[in-house]
């Protein structure tokens, strides 16, 4: 069997069984009136033949062979367009003239700046049209009923006195005038054609201008003698919206108060006979539209496919007017709606899962006694909220490349949601997290959600970033419809960020690792944070790593000697053996390999810089007499080091020395050396591990207790220097000047509390 004919037959039964139970109920009954009742889902079907209409189009009148919309541009351009229902075509109207149409195939074009009014027969295109110019400039369009054209005109000698007539076309044009003594009263103003039958036209008026108290009325003009055949007080409270006319009925939607709404129905020809159906909360300010179709109600409150705010009112509701508890949730939100001459209605909404998504729905009586939604036009856009194309994230992210930042983006299908975007890594759960709103200018006008990433993860939301590292990521996004249509959007994907190991970068994210060992042994790691948008460096929080590091009396950040994406570790212990600890690239350390005996004939150990350009960190060493050797980097783990060989001697009259890679503009590593007297002197690699004669850096480094190559501290392309001492800690950025290799130092907060440490490297 059909899945929607088994379900609709399931829905008949149940409404049946319902409207059984029920049928002598009184029309007010009472519903609540803080919800709309709830309504059973009718299926969605498709017409024959679907036409497409772009999706910020809205409807303006409907004929027997087709519609007419229209569209407005983002610099206030209007275009009109006619689409046929056989085979789903549409044409785009003569720009210069505004259109409007009154349940017919007839459609009035009109030039705003004219007197000149054209009646176009849409069902014959190729027919010429009829028109007539008009030559008084005071009268004005109130609205057209089929062919005719309800015409108001002011005189302005009077006030509010108000001249209304009709134009037909019996024989070309002529005019068939609303006569005195039928008229609307002298006071009425605010005229328009609210809503129209074959033969007759609704129009809405009111009496009163301030301080005088409005009246609203409604009055049924027959269109062949241009007779008010019933007039009918609404109070003083404006229907606007929501009126509607059928040979038996006028109706309209009333707001008793502020937060509720009821549909009033009169019958046409009794005076003063008139129900009320409740239709549940209404909020402030909001305007409920109405139709009536076979002794049932359909009622939405237009505009909930944009609006930034949830109502009960937005979906499409038929209420059977026998018994209004029983209802049918036709389509979830409507745009734009119209009659057809059949009594159909014409509708531009949408329908979330598995109806028929945005588009232009006919509202008609089913074979099985219920109002059912055909889809007439698709928009080819789902109503729930999605993507309106595939997510903008890059599969790889570089971003060494990319300066340390990257720049996502989803497209919406609407703006009118909420939400986040979650970057998490994988392997730590660190997360970088923005929030957006449809509020805000870009997504309002794009419907684009953009995430200009800064390359900074935090281990919860809020708290202090450090740079990523490489490795999987995952990323979520999720929105939730501001207007309450439809579910939650979330969707998530992966992408990989890589990026260049530093010189003292312990996790893989690019930026200079220090290590600090305390005097228990035990050892932290601070991971080092320098933005351009501030000049200070920052620690997003200092991390014990591990103890009984008091066992070796060197400690050295030797760069990568192992061949591995991380840096590594030098330790010499009390006998003289060095041990090397390769990195893990998440912050920790291996188990320690030996690598040889003997280094306690070395004073001074140093490493990290490649001093041959082979990509591998080299290390360097003083004896206790003062010679330099030049220990070359394998990339073996297992033998780091090649057989030392002696640079020079006379290196004993530096108390530091430290390799600092290239600091001064050569494709070599170079190194610092400071003296008894607290001078800094820079020596520049030539390439094969030796130095080029000295150059004086500058006075006043004996205050620091450790000088250390960082290597490229704040992203610039050039390595740095860090020095700590008792009152603190500085960066001093590489400048790549031989002789001046470094600007003035920066503060920095990370190693503030440097005395409780006694070796920080």
């Amino acid at each position: 069997m059909n899945t929607a004919r088994a379900y609709r037959h399931r829905l008949t039964a149940a409404v049946t069984a319902v409207l059984a139970v029920t049928a002598g109920a009184s029309l007010t009954a009472a519903v609540p009136a803080t919800a709309a009742p709830a309504a059973v889902r009718a299926p969605v079907r498709a017409a024959d033949t679907v036409g497409v209409i772009a999706g910020d189009a809205h409807l303006v009148s409907a004929g027997a062979t087709g519609y007419l919309s229209r569209r407005t541009s983002s610099n206030f351009v209007t275009t009109y367009y006619w689409t046929n229902f056989a085979d789903g075509t549409t044409r785009a109207l003569d720009p210069a003239y505004v259109y409007d149409g009154g349940r017919s195939d007839f459609v009035v074009a009109h030039k705003p700046t004219e007197t000149r009014y054209q009646l176009l027969d849409m069902a014959h295109p190729d027919a010429a049209p009829v028109g007539l110019t008009y030559g008084d400039g005071n009268y004005s369009l109130a609205g057209v009923a089929g062919e005719t054209l309800v015409m108001a005109y002011y005189d302005r000698n009077r006030v509010n006195a108000l001249d209304a007539f009709l134009m037909t076309r019996p024989d070309g044009w002529s005019t068939s005038p609303v006569t005195r003594d039928l008229a609307l009263p002298v006071a009425a103003h605010n005229l328009r054609v609210a809503a129209t039958t074959p033969d007759t036209a609704l129009i809405q008026y009111q009496t009163g201008t301030y301080p005088e108290p409005a009246e609203y009325f409604l009055a049924t003009v027959e269109l062949a003698t241009g007779a008010i055949t019933q007039t009918v007080p609404v109070g003083t409270r404006p229907p606007r919206n929501g009126i509607y006319l059928t040979a038996t009925q006028v109706a309209w939607v009333s707001k008793p108060t502020d937060t509720t709404a009821e549909l009033v129905t009169v019958p046409r020809g009794e005076e003063g006979q008139r129900s009320t159906v409740p239709l549940g909360a209404a909020l402030p300010g909001s305007s409920l539209d109405v139709a009536l179709l076979s002794g049932w109600a359909l009622t939405s409150e237009a505009g909930g496919g944009t609006a930034t705010y949830a109502s009960s009112q937005f979906p499409l509701v038929a209420r059977s007017l026998s018994n209004p508890s029983v209802t049918v949730r036709l389509l979830d939100h409507v745009d734009s709606m119209t009659s057809a001459p059949d009594g159909s209605q014409l509708v531009r909404g949408g329908s979330v899962g598995l109806g028929g998504g945005e588009g232009v729905y006919r509202i008609a009586m089913g074979l099985d006694g219920l109002p059912e939604a055909t889809l007439v036009s698709t928009a080819g856009t789902k109503t729930e909220l999605a993507f309106a194309s595939a997510p903008n994230v890059p599969a790889t992210v570089d971003l060494d490349a990319s300066g340390g930042t990257a720049s996502f983006s989803w497209a919406l299908n609407r703006s009118n949601a909420q939400g986040t975007v979650t970057l998490r890594h994988t392997a730590t759960g660190k997360v970088a997290q923005k929030t957006w709103s449809g509020y805000d200018g870009q997504v309002r006008e794009t419907g684009v959600v953009t995430f200009d990433w800064g390359g900074l993860l935090a281990p919860s939301v809020g708290g202090m970033a450090g740079f990523a590292p490489s490795g999987d990521y995952t990323w979520e996004f999720k929105a939730k419809p501001l207007n309450g249509i439809g579910p939650d959007l979330v969707k998530s994907g992966t992408f990989k960020v890589v990026r260049k190991t530093g010189l003292h970068d312990y996790t893989n994210n690019g930026s200079p690792d220090l290590l600090s060992r305390d005097s228990s042994g035990r050892l932290f790691r601070d991971d080092t944070v320098k933005v351009p948008s501030s000049s200070e460096v920052y620690s997003p929080g200092r991390l014990q790593i591990g103890t009984g590091w008091q066992i070796y009396n060197r400690l050295e950040a030797v760069g990568d000697i192992a061949g591995a994406p991380a840096a590594d570790l030098v330790a010499r212990d009390s006998s003289g053996v060095l041990w090397e600890y390769l990195g893990k690239g998440d912050g920790t350390f291996a188990a320690r390999v030996r690598i040889g005996a003997g280094w306690n004939a070395y004073d001074k150990i140093t490493g990290g810089s490649d001093l041959t350009g082979d990509g591998r960190s080299d290390l360097l060493a003083t004896d206790t007499s003062g010679v330099l050797w030049f220990y070359k980097g394998t990339g073996d783990y297992r033998a780091p080091f090649a057989g030392r060989i002696r640079v020079g001697g006379g290196w004993g009259v530096y108390n530091q020395i430290t390799a600092v890679g290239n600091v001064a503009g050569t494709a070599h590593g170079d190194l610092v050396a400071r003296d008894a007297s607290g001078v800094l002197w820079l020596y520049q690699g030539t390439g094969n591990g030796t130095f080029a004669t000295r150059v004086r850096v500058g006075g006043g480094w004996g205050s620091f207790t450790h000088l250390i190559g960082v290597g490229d501290a704040d992203r610039d392309g050039l390595n740095d220097l860090y020095a700590v001492g008792a009152s603190g800690s500085r960066l001093y950025p590489g400048t790549g000047s031989t002789t001046a290799p470094f600007k003035p130092g920066v503060f920095t907060s990370v190693n503030s509390d440097a005395a409780r440490y006694d070796s920080t490297f």
